[in-house]
């Protein structure tokens, strides 16, 4: 289009050219002059763009949208333009503002942004730059891919029949599922629901029912799933501001203000290095009010790897030296979503007894059984071990499970050396063929690589735990009792996850998915394992119901006040009540309280993990 453009204003300007000699041969001999010679038209050089690094020349752009980047060298002063090829009329697809024009540069960048596409079909776009001296180049063509997944059949069907392939041989209730008419032309991201909720409570322990607590109560839901995986250039590393899911509240009566407060911030994270800990109470977002009308979109968009800077005001409830607590506000600093290391302790700290001082208790909130970021375990268990504690408090009230590796490590840390070679963990497949792990190493002398546990010289342990603490997390319990180790548990019944899942990939396009079918079921040194439906604690916090007047804390797992604040954490208050022999208290805003614990920080910085330490295929960390 833009060389027949260019072609059209040389034939003008020749017609106009031969106009003018035209008329002056027909001039009088006398008054004619000699022709002046025309210039001559100056031919292209190649050369003025060169490098054109495209990573996106053989593969789609995600249709959930992104920032494309195209690199090249570029010999002078240069544009750039972009030519939507379909749907043009859209404007899906622009070049960013910074990035539309330069001098001549190694390396120059030229950044394609691309909304969402919501057609059935995918879109090109071709991308143009034209260099002083030089003829318009398009340089890159990029496709992005569409979102009517459902109506692409030949994903669809690949991915159904790799689903199917494993599932008929490998599915804990294969038998179920082979005797149903398997349907492989299904949208993939409807064929799990389709043919294994349709089982019944046949595969219930893949799943279950909501509670009468949660969203959707008294609906089914299953844990084996497909998602797409991006790639990320570090396991490592997680992304947006480092929130906690959210707990809201109003502000006032008769009032549409509301107020959001995180579960946990995590170490290292953009919010905690912006002045935000858990229990702050959000009421502003970049000087926006929240109200009934607009916080559930904060609580959303703040927890789910959010883009962008941010600063919050909140409000805190802080000692008032009087016995009592005054709430005040605060301005956070800029708080910018970016990339982090990871770190699945949300905290760590010793707990003193001012009556009796060689007890030392230690207590840790994890959030994740993580094989990527074993070595921040590793000193933070290090830590305790020097600081010699006597006691361990596990909070797991947020700790949904991860790698079956990591949980077998940490459980041998708590059992001790003595109990080593006991059976942690017996893996049952649907043949009935069996794997027994130990509490020193895996199903095969140390087949996951973490090695021997540091023994912590424990006697007994306490557990925090919630609806949210399941499978990986639920597995620490259940090996524990299974060789008689004191548990007691405090908080209210667990998810209830008593099998694993087997996580594989697949590729599709350059596009990359991973499956986790559930696959054996887990049971302790005592053959049980029947916890379908929740571990119940010693003592509920809460009493997982949808009544708030029976309950001793009535926002549990979540708190209006940090970790170590124990008037606000009553699960902790009670361990540390029942460890240290001291009564428990009630404590309410503005009321004295009688607590006299002192807590003193352990300084954990997180350790880059070792690449050694990436997720076990067998057990991954969706287990």
């Amino acid at each position: 289009m833009k060389q027949k453009s260019l072609l059209k204003i040389l034939s003008v300007l020749l017609l106009v050219a031969g106009f003018a000699v035209a008329c002056e041969k027909d001039l009088p001999e006398e008054e004619q002059k000699d022709p002046v010679p025309e210039p001559p038209v100056e031919q292209p050089v190649e050369g003025g763009i060169s490098n054109v690094n495209n990573s996106y020349a053989d593969k789609e752009v995600s249709y959930r949208g992104a920032t494309i980047s195209v690199k090249m060298d570029l010999a002078a002063a240069w544009s750039a333009s972009l030519e939507l090829l379909d749907s043009p009329e859209k404007e899906w697809a622009a070049i960013s503002s910074s990035t539309q024009s330069g001098a001549a540069k190694k390396g120059a960048t030229v950044r394609v942004i691309f909304e969402e596409n919501n057609d059935t079909e995918a879109r090109t776009a071709e991308l143009w730059v034209t260099v002083e001296g030089f003829e318009p180049e398009k340089v890159a063509v990029l496709t992005q891919a569409a979102s009517g997944m459902n109506a692409d059949a030949k994903i669809n069907e690949a991915l159904n029949t790799y689903m199917h392939e494993i599932l008929k041989e490998d599915y804990l209730f294969k038998d179920a599922y082979n005797a149903q008419e398997i349907d492989l032309k299904v949208p993939y991201s409807e064929f799990l629901g389709r043919h294994l909720l349709s089982l019944g409570d046949v595969n219930v322990e893949d799943g279950g029912y909501y509670r009468a607590t949660q969203p959707n109560p008294g609906e089914r839901f299953i844990y084996t799933n497909i998602v797409e995986v991006q790639p990320v250039t570090r396991a490592v590393e997680t992304g947006g501001l480092g929130f906690g899911p959210f707990i809201s509240t109003a502000l006032a009566e008769n009032s549409t203000q509301m107020g959001i407060a995180p579960a946990y911030v995590r170490r290292g994270s953009p919010a905690e290095a912006a002045g935000l800990r858990r229990g702050d109470i959000i009421y502003a977002v970049n000087g926006t009010g929240l109200t009934t009308s607009n916080y559930r979109n904060y609580m959303t968009s703040l927890y789910q790897d959010p883009s962008g800077s941010y600063k919050f005001s909140f409000l805190r409830f802080e000692s008032n030296g009087n016995g009592g607590y005054d709430l005040n506000a605060y301005e956070s600093g800029a708080a910018t979503a970016s990339v982090h290391i990871y770190d699945p302790v949300l905290h760590a700290s010793v707990l003193a007894d001012p009556d009796d001082e060689s007890a030392k208790i230690g207590y840790m909130v994890y959030e994740s059984f993580d094989l990527n970021s074993q070595d921040i375990l590793e000193q933070t268990i290090s830590e305790f071990a020097a600081a010699g504690i006597t006691d361990l408090i596990l909070d797991l009230r947020f700790n949904a499970g991860g790698a079956v590796a990591q949980s077998r490590w940490l459980s041998g840390c708590i059992a001790g050396e003595e109990n080593y070679s006991k059976t942690f963990t017996k893996v049952v497949y649907n043949d009935g063929s069996t794997e027994d792990w130990k509490f020193n190493y895996g199903y095969n002398n140390d087949t996951d690589n973490l090695g021997l546990p540091t023994d912590l010289g424990l006697t007994r342990l306490y557990v925090i735990s919630s609806y949210n603490t399941a499978s990986a997390a639920e597995l620490v319990i259940s090996s524990l009792k299974g060789i008689d180790f004191p548990v007691k548990m405090i908080g209210c019944r667990t998810e209830g996850k008593n099998v694993g899942m087997e996580v594989s990939e697949t590729t599709y396009n350059g596009r990359r998915f991973q499956f986790s079918p559930v696959t054996f079921w887990v049971k302790n040194a005592k053959d049980w394992g029947d916890y379908k439906d929740g571990i119940a604690p010693d003592e509920y916090v809460n009493n997982d119901n949808t009544l708030s007047t029976d309950d001793a804390d009535n926002v549990f797992p979540y708190s209006f006040s940090d970790w170590g604040n124990m008037d606000y954490n009553i699960a902790l208050q009670w361990a540390y009540c029942d460890i240290t022999g001291k009564a428990r208290w009630t404590h309410t805003p503005g009321t004295k309280s009688v607590s006299a614990v002192s807590l003193e920080p352990v300084d954990f910085q997180p350790v880059m993990p070792s690449p050694a330490h990436q997720g076990n295929l067998l057990y991954n960390n969706n287990n």
